[in-house]
């Protein structure tokens, strides 16, 4: 199946935050929503060549071998990765949510519910 363009390169705020919309351009049309589910409820995926990572996702394991981290991590296959803020996060997973009703306007309740999920789990104003 076909991978969408939800974040373009004029989305990013910044070029080191790469993992980010290549992570996201992986995430098949059919699958979107219930990605959008996972993330607002602090759970990450995992893509065909890279993924989205929460530090709740993480076991005692990897914790316990420093691999904690505060925010959320892209990361690519390739080993490059990004942690952001839960507010840098909303931003991107806001324009790929807009991206998403252009194409899917009958989506738009099931979006926004998952959006405003997830910015009360994080606290997030805007």
């Amino acid at each position: 199946m076909k991978n969408e363009t939800w974040l373009k390169d004029a989305d990013l705020l910044d070029s080191s935050h790469y993992p980010v919309q290549a992570v996201f351009n992986m995430i098949s049309d059919s699958r979107f929503t219930n990605i959008i589910g996972y993330i607002s409820e602090g759970i990450g995926f995992g893509e065909e060549y890279g993924a989205c990572t929460f530090p709740e996702d993480l076991d005692e394991y990897d914790i316990a071998n420093g691999e904690g981290f505060d925010g959320v991590e892209f990361g690519l296959h390739s080993g490059e990765e990004i942690i952001l803020d839960y507010q840098t996060l909303y931003i991107y997973l806001n324009k790929a949510c807009e991206n998403y009703i252009e194409k899917h306007p009958e989506a738009n309740t099931q979006i926004q519910e998952y959006l405003e999920k997830y910015k009360k789990k994080y606290n997030i104003s805007k």
